[in-house]
């Protein structure tokens, strides 16, 4: 009997892409290990990856003659990846929470942080109109300087912070309208 393969959507710096999983034949009982296949926007199959999760909050990745390991933490809507020192939010979209959604119109969205840190500048207002990449807000963190983009066009709904304001990982820095 062969493993039933699942399709996830998942969002990564604004992008979603289509995953396809199935469980290895063969993993023993207990080990996670699973094939995982990214889906091109033509609908083709993609990257391969062979996955393992050799410990909690560690998965180590198999692709092609190349391996990668990474840090995870489990969020409310999907994980904290960390592959080589750089941390990602990875959403896992729910198909079917989606298109709910789309049905209702939803079309706002929030800025978030990935670490805590300290506001240095905000350079946008309220009400502008900003584009997928435009630098929105500046925030130290680690004694390092970075400036956090639109994951879309947008207009700048509600700012929950400013210059000098500490804020926790995964704080909403800006509701978009």
């Amino acid at each position: 009997m062969s493993a039933p393969e699942l399709t996830f959507d998942i969002t990564l710096d604004g992008e979603t892409r289509r995953l396809r999983v199935s469980r290895t034949a063969g993993a023993a009982d207990g080990d996670a290990h699973y094939h995982v296949v990214f889906v091109n926007e033509d609908g083709e199959q993609g990257h391969e990856v062979d996955v393992s999760r050799p410990e909690a909050g560690v998965l180590a990745m198999m692709m092609g003659l190349r391996s990668v390991e990474a840090g995870i933490v489990p969020l409310d809507d999907g994980f904290l990846v960390d592959v080589r020192g750089r941390a990602a939010e990875l959403e896992v979209v729910d198909p079917r929470r989606q298109a709910l959604a789309m049905a209702q119109g939803a079309g706002g969205s929030v800025l978030k942080t990935q670490m805590p840190g300290r506001i240095v500048r905000l350079l946008v207002a309220e009400g502008d109109t900003v584009a997928k990449g435009d630098a929105l807000v500046v925030v130290e963190a680690m004694k390092m300087e970075n400036e956090l983009k639109a994951p879309a066009d947008a207009t700048v709904g509600r700012i929950h912070v400013a210059p000098g304001d500490l804020v926790e990982a995964r704080a909403v820095l800006i509701d978009f309208a």
